[in-house]
């Protein structure tokens, strides 16, 4: 059963999704690239597997599908990685990895767990490490 503070959405009479918002509660992790196996079978490392799968968990059960474009807002911190499925000023970061890493295995574990069809459906995207 999903606890509701981690996830909430608002669907008004129509039926399609205006907004959804979930955290994944656990440090941000970087997709880790390929690897490639001594026997040369290539494989995704352990850790980008698990962080995925992280993603499915904290969207839960039964998520909204947005059909058509969307725009993905992200907070990755230390604490864990906030994401609104809907300004900018000076900040720093602890986080060390890219942000297009952060980004990319966002998108791929919400792809996963069923939220949008493909990610090539996200058409504004708005990502932050804090």
């Amino acid at each position: 059963m999903k606890d509701k503070s981690n996830a909430s959405s608002k669907t008004p009479s129509n039926g399609q999704p205006d907004e959804f918002s979930f955290v994944v509660p656990e440090r941000p992790v970087p997709k880790g690239r390929p690897r490639m196996s001594r026997k040369g079978r290539v494989y995704t490392p352990k850790e980008t597997v698990l962080a995925e799968k992280s993603y499915i968990a904290a969207v839960g059960e039964n998520p909204p599908s947005f059909d058509g474009p969307v725009r993905v807002e992200v907070m990755f911190c230390q604490e864990g990685t906030f994401v609104t499925v809907r300004s900018l000023k000076e900040w720093s970061t602890p986080l060390r990895g890219d942000l297009d890493n952060y980004i990319k295995l966002c998108l791929d574990g919400c792809q996963r767990a069923g939220l949008f069809p493909n990610d090539r459906s996200v058409v504004q995207l708005e990502a932050t490490k804090e």
